[in-house]
């Protein structure tokens, strides 16, 4: 007897533990799916590509550029002298009516004050950037499948309450029923029972719609059907976020995914303002060709190789104040981002301080509901014994059903409320736990 005894205990703490490990496993396991599967992640993912491109196109400035030309061009009139020779006039020509020309031209940026490293910088700070936002793409999309998660937990309870419930009116409808056929109740107190059922019932196909829709919408995110992933077994405990208010604050100016994505944005804010100055700065190449051509004396005709080799200092001097407005732009987009961070640090306290106000009265709550739901089943105990007594109304028994039904609900309210507070501590907080 003891043996079997023991043996009962471990498979219920195996059980238990099962459990336990299951609600771990499942949401960091559709997280992944959602991440996997999600269009919009890597339509991001493909867009950072994008901008490695650009890099890779800013980089090829660095190299000579090299191109071919064939060209004609045909010259009337042309420049030309009679000059006496061995007593002859004769037309001399300085160059011909057809002008033939081929050759491979080659330029090379030598120096450029900084110019293309400041530029190459800032792409470096964009890819950065988007690389941030496809983070917190992924950051938003982890704590929407979080939320439905535990909903969809939340909305399975809440069924099996009610049907808790229509079960313990139906019971309850069978002593009204025994006192009818004894003549000490009315057909309108059954009648009355019947109602209470259909309303019971009722309030049962509307928690299943909600739930239907959460299904539908977790199973939109991850890609596949959702419809038995989640079990009313898992307990609703979220248990990745922070207690207190003030380290959550400090760790959320730190991680936070927008204020992460804000200051990325600043540093190429700055990166620009410093550009923008550098407009104005000269730029040194050289070029060299190499090819042939005619139009060369004595045979205007001939095709003869011909090179050029140089070099080009370029030096802006006025270009409509465009620096000093291009500079002046900067500095507004890059002020105008400063104060969105610190409005983002104002709506993180703001969420936090809503997050953790409701945490602690959702708490408070949950234990008067506990102390609510022992009075409520010991008043109908109670009612229950005065209507099998004949001391009692329907009338009783109705109003203990619809508070214990009450309580119940409400406990179960409170458990989702505290599970959906925390989180969004660790949301706000930037908390990553898949």
């Amino acid at each position: 007897m003891k043996r079997k005894i023991i043996f009962i205990v471990i498979i219920l703490l195996n059980n238990t533990w099962v459990f336990a490990q299951k609600s771990e496993l499942i949401l960091p396991t559709l997280i992944k799916q959602a991440l996997d599967y999600s269009p919009k992640v890597k339509e991001q993912e493909e867009l950072i590509n994008a901008t490695e491109y650009r890099k890779k196109i800013l980089e090829s400035n660095t190299k000579p550029q090299v191109n071919g030309e064939l060209s004609y061009v045909r010259l009337d009139p042309i420049a030309e002298a009679t000059f006496p020779i061995n007593g002859e006039i004769r037309k001399l020509q300085f160059q011909p009516h057809n002008n033939y020309n081929s050759n491979v031209n080659a330029t090379y940026v030598i120096y450029d004050w900084g110019k293309f490293k400041e530029n190459t910088k800032k792409i470096i700070l964009e890819i950065q950037q988007q690389k941030g936002g496809v983070e917190a793409l992924k950051h938003h999309l982890a704590y929407q499948v979080t939320q439905l998660f535990y909903g969809i937990t939340y909305l399975q309870k809440a069924i099996v309450v009610q049907k808790e419930q229509v079960e313990l009116i139906k019971e309850n409808g069978k002593i009204i029923d025994n006192r009818v056929k004894n003549g000490d109740a009315l057909e309108y107190d059954a009648l009355q029972v019947q109602v209470r059922i259909k309303n019971a019932e009722i309030r049962q196909a509307d928690l299943e719609g909600q739930l239907e829709k959460q299904v539908i919408f977790l199973s939109s995110l991850i890609g596949t059907d959702a419809q038995n992933i989640v079990s009313h077994d898992l307990d609703l405990n979220f248990p990745y976020t922070k207690s207190d208010f003030e380290s959550a604050y400090n760790e959320a100016i730190i991680s936070n995914t927008d204020i992460n994505f804000l200051k990325s944005k600043d540093e190429i804010l700055e990166q620009e303002l410093k550009i923008s100055k550098m407009i104005l700065l000269p730029q040194l190449s050289s070029n060299a060709s190499l090819g042939v051509r005619n139009g060369y004396q004595p045979n205007l005709v001939a095709w003869r190789p011909n090179s050029i080799l140089g070099l080009k200092l370029s030096i802006p001097i006025y270009s409509g104040k465009r620096g000093e407005f291009s500079t002046g732009l900067a500095k507004v987009n890059l002020l105008a981002n400063k104060q969105t961070i610190e409005s983002q640090k104002n709506e993180i306290n703001r969420d936090l301080n809503r997050a953790f106000s409701e945490w602690k009265v959702a708490i408070k709550k949950k234990e008067l509901a506990k102390i609510t739901i022992e009075q409520a089943e010991y008043a109908l105990k109670l009612a229950k014994n005065r209507l099998s007594s004949g001391v009692s109304t329907p009338l009783e028994i109705q109003a203990a059903e619809t508070n214990l039904s009450e309580a119940k609900f409400g406990l179960l309210q409170y458990d989702y409320q505290i599970c959906m507070s925390k989180i969004d501590i660790a949301r706000v907080v930037g908390i990553r736990f898949w």
